[in-house]
């Protein structure tokens, strides 16, 4: 499992958004997806940027998400875990140097 740093947003009412970041953990990974094992619930269909390991580089690739679906994994009584299958949607331009 690697930790990848990720940050969503989430409307609040009007025209305001919550930004929430975060590490995930990378389960597996295939060309066009990912299961990873979040923190904090996301919906279905929700998008999100996630930074990925490559294997080509050696520096993280940051990669727009879609959330396919996702299932809670009980920590404890009152903490959740959970899976959450996503696709790649496309990687943002690396911003230059």
């Amino acid at each position: 499992m690697r930790a990848c740093p990720y940050e969503l947003t989430r409307p609040v009412g009007g025209d305001a958004v919550k930004l929430s970041e975060g590490y995930g953990y990378s389960i597996n990974m295939s060309a066009g997806g990912m299961l990873l094992l979040l923190p904090e619930e996301v919906d279905t269909r929700q998008v999100f940027e996630i930074q990925t390991p490559s294997e080509a580089r050696k520096e993280q690739i940051t990669k727009l998400v879609e959330v396919c679906w996702a299932h809670p994994v009980p920590v404890d009584a009152r903490v959740n875990m959970y899976l959450v299958g996503i696709r790649f949607l496309f990687e943002p331009p690396t911003p230059a140097q």
